[in-house]
């Protein structure tokens, strides 16, 4: 499968539509959304740990994660990636003048790990066709079921424990 894209106008700042001030780029289109329950259906078809105990894990995981951040670590998970929390604040002439409440919010950085960098540096690429009935009319009408259908395998995955080798997955 490749990433759909389509292709978006970029107006600059008090840009006339004859301007070169225009420009165009490639904006990712999603084919919908795979959800933790349905990673964890996955996870479950191909090891022998079951749905419940991968979606414990995941949460706990989740919890232990949001904790190392809020205490000002870099968490690292291995192929998965690296979060890391990094701060918004206004800025001042001299250290001395820096309030705390200058400070106006926060955000999570995810770096990927190796393994998803690599799958993503041969990603292939498909142009979306807006004007192409059949795109529309494959993707589900209700939104908790967008994503794959984790009941049917997808080629290669297998159906044992362990990794594909192919895909040069790590095994669960």
């Amino acid at each position: 499968m490749a990433i759909k894209y389509a292709i978006q106008q970029i107006n600059r700042k008090g840009a006339t539509p004859d301007s070169k001030e225009i420009k165009y780029y490639a904006q990712a289109k999603y084919d919908g959304v795979t959800a933790q329950a349905d990673i964890a259906q996955m996870v479950s078809q191909i090891s022998a740990i079951s749905v419940g105990d991968v979606l414990s894990v995941m949460n706990t995981v989740s919890m232990l994660l949001s904790m190392e951040l809020s205490n000002g670590r870099i968490v690292d998970l291995g192929d998965l990636g690296r979060f890391r929390a990094t701060l918004r604040s206004k800025s001042c002439d001299k250290p001395e003048e820096f309030k705390r409440e200058m400070i106006h919010g926060n955000r999570v950085i995810f770096v990927p790990g190796a393994q998803i960098r690599h799958k993503m540096n041969y990603a292939s690429y498909l142009k979306s066709d807006p004007t192409d009935p059949t795109e529309s009319a494959n993707k589900p009408s209700n939104p908790s079921s967008e994503g794959s259908n984790p009941s049917k395998p997808t080629p290669g995955n297998g159906t044992g424990g362990g990794s594909n080798q192919e895909e040069g997955n790590i095994g669960i």
